[in-house]
């Protein structure tokens, strides 16, 4: 007694009148079969994005002729190079005391060993 069955199923190309015979039958292409607006969630969005950019824009361009105008305080001391000769051995200093409490490097120095 064999239990094995061959499949039920035909392993060949399905004809036009087969493919029309199942799309008319199927409960889906009641509903999905539907010509629908093409316009997209992505392009809705895009041209709303695009719309509040270009009063955005307005509004920058006019916020940025009073900035070149006149300089912050801040920008005029990092400006400044003393100031940034301060910045940069102070994160110099920083570097070597992080890198020294964690033994990667820094403060300590390392002997050489030898025999003699």
């Amino acid at each position: 007694h064999c239990l094995m069955a061959p499949p039920s199923s035909r392993m060949d190309i399905l004809q036009e009148g087969e493919i029309n015979a199942l799309v008319n039958n199927s409960k889906l292409s009641a509903k999905y079969n539907q010509a629908i607006d093409s316009e997209s969630a992505y392009e809705i969005l895009s041209a709303k994005l695009a719309e509040a950019a270009g009063e955005e824009d307005t509004e920058e361009r006019a916020n940025e002729k009073k900035a070149k105008a006149e300089k912050s305080t801040l920008e005029t001391i990092l400006d400044n190079p003393v100031a940034k000769q301060v910045g940069r051995t102070a994160a110099g200093i920083l570097t070597r005391t992080l890198l020294g409490a964690l033994g990667l490097g820094g403060t300590t120095k390392r002997r050489k060993s030898s025999w003699f």
